[in-house]
């Protein structure tokens, strides 16, 4: 975009004043001027603050830059990160990353941080970081970079992008990413008789399934709490959502809803549907690992957990049931993100693109740790159970749980919706009529700001 020759030469004389100034390269510039300089000139060749630039990278980037990456995450997750700068390095060698992991508390610190002018270079965002950042203009839009390095919002599974997207400008490339599939012990259904679940399956063989289990053997049938995120692929395949895609308006008192609460309702009431708490167990996937219940909704997650904690036990993974409509699952995402008052953007850019790109997203792949983002590389996930709960999030349907900025208070009113069920207190017609006024104040209160 062609700027204004006297505002290009004040932003050049702020640069070169900073420079003078001194100052390290992993912190941020708090001045409007330098964020709306980041912001203008990410489709031409970058620069850093004395106008130098370099191609010893994939793209231009500034000369020494160096930046400041955050993150929440374990060690593992840690060390996944490392790798992937050090993978970083060998591409882009002008470029220096320095790796500050924060793993409690990371909304709360980075938003205190960004306040005062502290806040790193790159880092995750998540739902709530993304509409807190984004419409203020403290991300950086990173399209005019994603061009200059060959990247296409294409290249990534599309629903991965829904919540990182604000005026058609992207704001975060998805890191990785989670889904369900449909977990359930081989030796159940032996006990049972019944012939194992395939990709075949609907909601109603699912429930079949169950009654036989817990009506024939001393198992417990389809494990599931009053939880938002295993009912959304319930609500999604039977043609529903929680709000509409504007954001606007929420979808919960619907017949495509209730009809699915109904029915986990009657499952609850006959048996066949047990909440990890019946059986003696703090989650679905422990009740699995302990041989309490024959099936559940669980995600990836389930790979490492049943091979650090229940390594003797055999279990499988297909694709979740067919509902009514469609065949739909449930994502579950975060994205790396760039700090709009960088001094550094084109090598913060660099490093976002690249983190995210195929290559770095294949070597991830390969230690197990998390599915790429990038569709054509979940052939590259190498356990079958978690290759078969990857597949949810490719299908046609499959959405993200995102319903604007009081996405939390949406999903938490069907989770009390769900529970008041459960408990016998609410009808589901009571239940999901309370849930809707609940969603839509919180959708309300979003659009009276």
């Amino acid at each position: 975009m062609l700027r204004n020759y006297t505002y290009t030469l004040m932003v050049l004389l702020l640069g070169l004043l900073l420079a003078a100034c001194g100052g390290s390269g992993n912190t941020t510039n708090n001045t409007a001027e330098s964020a709306n300089g980041a912001t203008n000139d990410n489709t031409t060749t970058a620069s850093d603050n004395t106008g130098a630039a370099t191609v010893d990278c994939f793209m231009n980037v500034e000369d020494g830059a160096t930046i400041t990456f955050s993150g929440w995450g374990d060690e593992t997750e840690q060390q996944i990160y490392r790798d992937s700068i050090t993978r970083f390095k060998e591409v882009c060698p002008a470029v220096t990353v320095n790796y500050q992991p924060i793993p409690a508390e990371f909304e709360t610190k980075l938003k205190a941080a960004m306040a005062g002018g502290t806040a790193p270079d790159v880092f995750y965002v998540n739902d709530q970081l993304m509409t807190a950042f984004a419409p203020s203009g403290q991300l950086l839009p990173l399209d005019g970079y994603m061009t200059e390095a060959g990247v296409s919002r294409d290249d990534f599974i599309p629903a991965l992008l829904t919540i990182f997207t604000l005026n058609g400008q992207t704001y975060g490339l998805p890191k990785d990413w989670g889904t369900l599939g449909l977990i359930y012990l081989p030796e159940v259904f032996a006990a049972a008789g019944l012939d194992e679940p395939t990709a075949d399956w609907t909601w109603d063989d699912l429930r079949a399934a169950a009654q036989t289990i817990a009506a024939n053997t001393d198992f417990g049938g389809y494990c599931q709490g009053a939880d938002w995120a295993r009912f959304a692929p319930w609500v999604f395949s039977n043609g529903g959502a929680y709000a509409s895609d504007d954001y606007t308006t929420a979808t919960l008192n619907t017949p495509e809803v209730k009809a699915m609460a109904q029915m986990q309702l009657e499952m609850f009431t006959e048996g066949s549907l047990v909440r990890a708490s019946d059986v003696g167990a703090s989650w679905c996937g422990e009740a699995i690992g302990k041989k309490l219940v024959g099936l559940t909704l669980e995600g990836g997650w389930m790979v490492n957990y049943m091979r650090n904690d229940f390594g003797d036990v055999e279990w499988k993974a297909v694709l979740l049931p067919q509902g009514p409509q469609t065949r739909a699952d449930v994502i579950f995402t975060n994205a790396i993100g760039v700090n709009a008052f960088t001094r550094y953007p084109a090598a913060a850019a660099a490093f976002t693109i690249f983190v995210t790109g195929r290559d770095n997203q294949a070597a991830i792949v390969s230690t197990g740790f998390a599915y790429s983002t990038h569709p054509e590389q979940v052939a590259l996930v190498q356990d079958e159970n978690d290759k078969a709960i990857a597949q949810g999030g490719l299908l046609d349907d499959t959405r993200v749980a995102y319903w604007g900025p009081n996405t939390g208070r949406v999903n938490d009113a069907v989770s009390k919706a769900l529970e008041r069920i459960f408990l016998g207190d609410q009808s589901v017609d009571a239940a999901f009529a309370q849930a809707q006024e609940e969603a839509q104040a919180a959708l309300d209160e979003v659009a009276n700001q």
